[in-house]
């Protein structure tokens, strides 16, 4: 787990088994002038605890709940239903926007995404902009912010 920035912020919390996905992610985060920290899981399990606030992650003034969940998805990866199932059915979780990343851009998938949950679905391989983008669209002033704002 990388949380880098401002602890202050609520995090863009990252769950991809691809760390060099999550590092991309970053740095497109990072040259879009965005401040949250991104804190990156490569384990579902890890991601849940975090989510849910047990264990190592139970003090939320040091693991804050996060603005914007980006999750991978798809048929080759079950931990994004896993990912989406507990930010919906958590009560302080619930309206947290979570972005599905897919392999593919199969309709069956984009639909599954759309039905558990997701705010929006990106196949890859796709340009951390459009990961940006779709963040930033989100208009969340209190939760995702720019320097200099």
């Amino acid at each position: 787990m990388d949380t880098s920035n401002s602890p202050k912020l609520p995090p863009v919390l990252v769950v991809d088994h691809d760390t060099a996905h999550t590092r991309l992610l970053r740095q497109a985060l990072t040259r879009a002038r965005m401040v949250n920290p991104v804190v990156g899981f490569a384990r579902a399990d890890r991601a849940l605890s975090y989510l849910h606030g047990t264990g190592r992650y139970a003090d939320r003034s040091q693991y804050r709940l996060p603005a914007v969940v980006v999750t991978a998805f798809g048929i080759d990866n079950p931990d994004g239903p896993r990912i989406l199932d507990a930010v919906r059915t958590s009560i302080p979780l619930r309206k947290t926007p979570v972005v599905a990343i897919g392999t593919l851009a199969d309709e069956d998938e984009v639909h599954e995404a759309h039905r558990l949950g997701a705010t929006a679905y990106l196949a890859r391989p796709l340009a951390c902009r459009a990961i940006v983008q779709v963040i930033t669209s989100l208009n969340m002033p209190w939760s995702v912010s720019e320097t200099g704002s």
